[in-house]
């Protein structure tokens, strides 16, 4: 029993990336939803995006890393997620296609900005390896201004990795 017990929790460990220099853990999820569809509401906080039932193809990327111990709200996580025709295959998208496939980033920290942004530049490319399988690469921002009061102040999220997107 002590056994397999050993192996299990190397197994879960091995899930976890971990960064030398720091020691904080991080997640990442390539997950694709069929049948669904982004549905992205505003309220007095910002603009969130959700997943809900649909007829097209959903692609989800979430990155979470810890707070490191020594500094409090050092922890971070990103959001993308964009839709498409339920029959994608290869596919490649650009600054033009971003408000037709709804793609928009989140980077959620303890900063100013924690709601979605619709992505204003760069590129996302896939190539189809099986039913509901693809590997995405995928380097977009979001550029965006805020006003409080008198001051505006520009800021841009930027996301940059690859992966395998499939079902959960």
């Amino acid at each position: 029993m002590k056994r397999n017990s050993l192996l299990l929790s190397i197994i879960l460990m091995s899930c976890d990336k971990s960064d030398d220099a720091t020691g904080r853990k991080e997640s990442v999820e390539y997950i694709a939803h069929e049948n669904s569809a982004l549905e992205i509401s505003e309220n007095d906080f910002g603009t969130f995006v959700e997943v809900v039932d649909g007829d097209k193809l959903v692609f989800e990327y979430t990155f979470s890393r810890a707070s490191g111990p020594e500094l409090a709200d050092s922890g971070l996580d990103k959001y993308l997620y964009f839709e498409l025709a339920a029959n994608t295959g290869d596919f490649q998208l650009t600054t033009n296609d971003f408000d037709v496939s709804n793609t928009y980033l989140r980077h959620s920290c303890f900063c100013p900005v924690t709601d979605f942004r619709r992505a204003t530049s760069g590129e996302i490319t896939a190539q189809k390896l099986g039913n509901l399988k693809w590997n995405i690469s995928f380097d977009v921002a979001a550029d965006f201004n805020i006003n409080e009061g008198e001051e505006e102040f520009s800021e841009t999220i930027e996301f940059e990795d690859s992966g395998i997107f499939q079902l959960k």
